[in-house]
């Protein structure tokens, strides 16, 4: 008996709410800022973003790189950072209540 296969079309792991939380912030800031917000962006070690805003990876852990990217972008724009962002990771955080966020952004 030949063991049973997965179909394709499932992923092989979990869906990282880091990728969705720091694409949505990105994404955010594309649509006020336009190019400078993806340099600002690729300013944070280990953020790989694509030219639409969508993050394709990182390293490290998930909640530094959220801060250094709210940092990025509050070392342009200041404060008004924030309620911009909280309110681009509300879908995002609401399906994932147990999320693990910087304490800037609570």
């Amino acid at each position: 008996m030949q063991p049973e296969k997965k179909p394709e079309n499932l992923p092989e792991k979990p869906v990282d709410v880091y990728l969705e939380v720091l694409t949505a912030i990105v994404q955010r800031f594309v649509k006020l800022m336009g190019p400078p917000a993806l340099k600002l962006a690729r300013r944070v070690y280990s953020l790989n973003v694509q030219e639409d805003g969508t993050v394709l990876r990182y390293q490290g852990d998930g909640m530094v790189i959220v801060q250094g990217l709210i940092i990025e972008y509050m070392s342009l724009l200041g404060s008004e950072v924030l309620p911009l962002t909280q309110r681009a990771i509300g879908p995002a955080r609401e399906r994932n209540p147990e999320l693990k966020l910087p304490a800037m952004l609570k």
